[in-house]
Order: C-alpha cells, then sequence, then structure tokens
C-alpha cells in the first residue's frame, strides 16, 4: 500500500488534476484548503489527512486503487463498503470499532 507515500500521493493528485484540466486554485477551493496548502500536497511535502485525501479522490475522481487498496471483485458489497468506511474513521473511533469486534467474535463462532 502506497497510502504512506506522500510524494506518490502528490504526483498522482496533480497527474489527474491536469487530465480534468483544473488549476490549483480551483481544486483547493473545491476541498475547502488554501491553493499553498494543496500545492504542498502535490508536491509531497507532507500527507493529506483522510477527508482531504477522500475529497480529492472524489473531485478528481482517482480510483482508490492507485493507493495500493484493493477492493477484490469477489467480496461481498457489504464488505466493500465496510472497509470503506474504516478508511475514514479518526484514531478514536477505530479503538472503539476494535473493541466491538472483539465482544461480537466472542459470541459468534
Amino acid at each position: 500500500m502506497v497510502f504512506c507515500d506522500k510524494e506518490y500521493i502528490g504526483k498522482k493528485f496533480k497527474e489527474y488534476r491536469k487530465k480534468h484540466n483544473y488549476t490549483q486554485e480551483e481544486i483547493a477551493e473545491k476541498i475547502g484548503i488554501s491553493d499553498k496548502h494543496y500545492g504542498k500536497l502535490e508536491r509531497g511535502v507532507f500527507l493529506p489527512g483522510v477527508d482531504t485525501f477522500l475529497k480529492l479522490i472524489e473531485i478528481l475522481n482517482i480510483p482508490i486503487g492507485e493507493f495500493g487498496v484493493n477492493f477484490e471483485a469477489e467480496f461481498e458489497e457489504s464488505k466493500k463498503d465496510f472497509v470503506k468506511e474504516l478508511y475514514i474513521l479518526n484514531e478514536n473511533q477505530t479503538k472503539m470499532y476494535k473493541e466491538i469486534l472483539k465482544v461480537v467474535k466472542k459470541y459468534i463462532k
């Protein structure tokens, strides 16, 4: 998975932005950040937050597979949706889900 490779992610944002003929300013405005901040994301200075990342892949129509996330075709739709939801959880929510799953696993055998 290349989700933590900030230079790769920045290159993908730039590639798809140009593919759709957007300026950095237009993209920044659409997702609610400054154009300077967006420029730093494209240059790979730092990683976007999950919320920003998800907004960008939606606006730029970038397949999540470009970032090493593989939703295999044989996955049931409900499993795909569940995995997608996990990507947008904050740290506290992730911990809570893990605890819930531990409890549920005890009772499902």
